[in-house]
């Protein structure tokens, strides 16, 4: 789905357009092979440099083109849950003399939410504009990855009473964290080559503005590893709980086991065909179960005194 965004600085609003102008930002969402037919007609790009846009497992990189930037990153998604195993997306934004292109396989979260908002800057400095987009993305980045470390320390503050759903939830989060770290380390040098490399030359209030984005990109990187390490080591205190948990239960199966064998001696002698004490007692019955009970009572109470019980 192809829109058209136009905003100049005396402009307040962003204004959807119907025909591309010079200085308009193009948006594609959930892009199909005629979207990027379009894009070849306003770029010096063609389809096969355009073909990664559509991967959904892209790496965040840099290609420079004769009169085209293109820059490719990677966006947390929107939701948290069991049913994805992508928890980043794919995004390409294209700089040319003219346009401001950005290209998505499926909807975009962050752009919806600028495109909603009253964006600040205008489409015509496109050096900018993709400056404020990284931010975003890098704020977005922060934002899930500050939301997973309270999930993991709320985890912490209930050890004693984990249950199977908590490991699943641990395995959850530890993939996310994988997923972010494999995208924002490579993204991190995107940003910072950019500059370096001399890719795009910013003003000096610009340049603050993706210093910004360079710092809170880090921060996300090194948030991601303390969190990581932090499941490791509850998912190592979760393997000694349950370690635990299972040697009282054996314990216990042991010790009931050697008591209930008590008895089963006692009336397997009894029921030999031979001569035995008491066999011609009317009230033998009666003391043998007496005499088991009793050694029965008496293991009972040496297994709970060693708290096997």
């Amino acid at each position: 789905m192809l829109k058209i965004y136009f905003k100049t600085t005396k402009n307040r609003r962003l204004a959807k357009i119907k025909k591309v102008t010079g200085g308009s930002w193009v948006n594609i969402s959930e892009a199909a092979q005629e979207d990027l037919e379009e894009v070849v007609k306003l770029t010096d790009l063609t389809l096969l440099d355009l073909r990664d846009t559509l991967d959904i497992q892209e790496l965040p990189r840099i290609e420079r083109h004769r009169y085209s930037l293109m820059i490719f990153v990677r966006i947390p998604t929107e939701r948290m849950d069991n049913s994805s195993f992508i928890h980043t997306t794919p995004l390409t934004c294209i700089i040319t003399d003219k346009y401001f292109i950005t290209i998505s396989p499926v909807k975009n979260h962050i752009l919806k939410d600028i495109q909603k908002s009253s964006l600040p800057i205008a489409t015509t400095q496109r050096s900018k504009l993709l400056v404020y987009l990284l931010l975003k993305i890098s704020q977005s980045f922060t934002s899930q990855v500050k939301l997973i470390s309270h999930q993991v320390a709320s985890k912490k503050k209930r050890i004693e009473n984990i249950k199977d759903s908590d490991i699943g939830e641990l395995i959850k989060y530890e993939d996310i964290l994988n997923q972010y770290t494999s995208a924002l380390i490579p993204m991190r040098n995107v940003f910072e080559n950019l500059v370096e490399a001399g890719y795009l030359k910013f003003y000096q209030e610009d340049q603050e503005l993706f210093d910004d984005a360079v710092i809170s990109m880090r921060q996300s990187v090194d948030i991601c590893q303390v969190n990581l390490k932090s499941i490791k080591s509850l998912r190592e205190s979760y393997q000694i709980v349950f370690t635990n948990r299972l040697n009282k239960v054996i314990q216990f199966l042991t010790a009931f086991t050697i008591i209930m064998t008590i008895p089963t001696i006692i009336a397997s002698l009894y029921g030999m065909n031979v001569s035995l004490p008491m066999a011609g007692n009317p009230f033998a019955f009666v003391y043998v179960l007496l005499i088991s009970l009793g050694i029965i009572i008496l293991f009972f109470i040496l297994f709970y005194k060693k708290r096997w019980l």
